[in-house]
Parts: structure tokens; C-alpha cells; sequence
């Protein structure tokens, strides 16, 4: 939203007379926010919330705020309230996820992606899947995740990796899956994923990973199996594995 500068002191003549009635205070905060005031727009806000608390708009946006700060408890406050007004409130809820992220509560952040799923938000599968190997959660309720996006109707789309307009921080997996990957990465959960978003070579490594791992997995054998058969590479791959 940009406001000129005579709106703007419209909104500060118009807010002044009748604050006590208006919710002009939000335009007028953005007005604010737009020419760097940070303070005096977060102060209209608070003024704001006090007299209109239901006003979801206004909560987002102190929570907008607070996390520019990386106050973020405090800013999850005001979201979470935001939220009990409109529970399906869809930018509300990304920012309660990069919250959670930013105070490392993974598997937090975990769930609130899980319901934007829900709620049709096609990014938000790309973040479950990156967050699935830093999440400390029971490994039934990893799988519940993996059946919950092979349920889907349709297609999970691959990631664009041309896109000029997602940056790095949004790149749901590393296209190069090196060496640089810890260890606990290496699951058949991330294998499971890693295919369903079909990145197969990815797949590929991370199954081979848990061979070296743990020679005795039936499960990650017959999968690198298949995959190999898949991508033509049957008898190399037997071959490797021989070797």
C-alpha cells in the first residue's frame, strides 16, 4: 500500500479528529511504515488495537513489525491472536511459520506449513519438505506427513530452480545433495521425499547413503533398485553396488 505524502496528512488531520472512532488508523501506520517511522507507526497501531482488538488486519501488521525487529515471541503473540479471529488467515500463518523458524521450533513451524497445505498453499509443501530433516518429531508422525502428500489429488509440482523471483532461502531441497549433508539427513523418509518432489538423483544418493550406512536395509535396497531401473541405470548401479 503506498500513500502519497498529502494522503498521509490527510490520514494524520482525519485520525487526530476522530480516533476514537476510525480505523484510519492502519492506512495512516502504514503511512508510517512506508517513510521508515517505525515507532510512531507502531505506536498508532497499538492505539488502534486497544480501541478496535478484533481488527486482524492491524494484528498482522504489529506482527509484521515486532518480526522485522526479531521479536519474535512477541510478535507470535499478536499473530496467534490474529489467527483466533480468522483462523484460515493465510499470510498470518506463513509468518507464524518463519517465526517458529527463526526461534529454531522446527517441528512448529512443521505443523503451521502442514495447514497451509490444507488451507491449498502450494509453497508451503516445498517448506515441509525442507524442514523435514532439521524437525525433531516422532518418525510415525514424519510418515503421517509423507502419506499426507502422496494423498494428494494432484500432482506435487517440481521447483523451478530458474525462477528468478525464489531466492535461496526458499528452495525447498540443495540441488547438488553433496557430501556437505549430515548423516541424519540420510533417511528413507528423505529418500521418500526427495522422489515424491521428483528428485530422483537426490533419491538416488540418499538411498545409497543408507546402504553404506546400514548394508542390511531390505527397504532402501529395493528402492535404489527401482529408481535405477527407472532412470535406466540398472546394471551400473548393481555394479556399484558390487563394488
Amino acid at each position: 500500500m503506498k500513500i502519497t505524502k498529502k494522503a498521509g496528512r490527510r490520514l494524520e488531520k482525519y485520525y487526530k479528529d476522530n480516533a476514537d472512532k476510525s480505523v484510519y488508523f492502519y492506512p495512516l501506520a502504514v503511512y508510517y511504515l512506508n517513510n521508515k517511522q517505525y515507532e510512531r507507526a507502531y505506536e498508532i497501531l497499538l492505539e488502534g488495537i486497544q480501541k478496535f482488538p478484533r481488527y486482524a488486519l492491524a494484528l498482522i501488521k504489529i506482527g509484521e513489525v515486532l518480526f522485522e525487529q526479531g521479536s519474535y515471541e512477541s510478535a507470535l503473540a499478536y499473530l496467534e491472536t490474529a489467527i483466533n479471529i480468522q483462523k484460515d488467515n493465510i499470510p498470518a500463518l506463513k509468518l507464524i511459520a518463519l517465526c517458529y523458524e527463526n526461534m529454531e521450533k522446527f517441528d512448529k513451524a512443521l505443523e503451521v506449513y502442514e495447514r497451509l497445505v490444507e488451507l491449498g498453499d502450494e509453497a508451503s509443501k516445498d517448506k515441509m519438505i525442507e524442514l523435514v530433516s532439521r524437525v525433531k518429531v516422532g518418525s510415525d508422525e514424519i510418515e503421517d506427513l509423507v502419506e499426507d502428500l502422496e494423498s494428494e489429488d494432484e500432482e506435487i509440482p517440481t521447483i523451478d530452480l530458474n525462477d528468478s523471483e525464489e531466492s535461496d532461502e526458499e528452495a525447498a531441497v540443495e540441488v547438488d545433495g553433496g557430501d556437505d549433508a549430515s548423516e541424519e539427513e540420510a533417511t528413507i523418509t528423505l529418500a521418500k521425499l526427495y522422489e515424491k518432489q521428483g528428485y530422483i538423483n537426490d533419491a538416488i544418493d540418499t538411498y545409497k547413503k543408507i546402504i553404506d550406512k546400514e548394508p542390511d536395509n531390505i527397504e532402501a535396497k529395493e528402492a535404489l533398485e527401482r529408481l535405477l531401473n527407472d532412470v535406466g541405470l540398472g546394471d551400473e548401479g548393481a555394479n556399484d553396488e558390487e563394488s
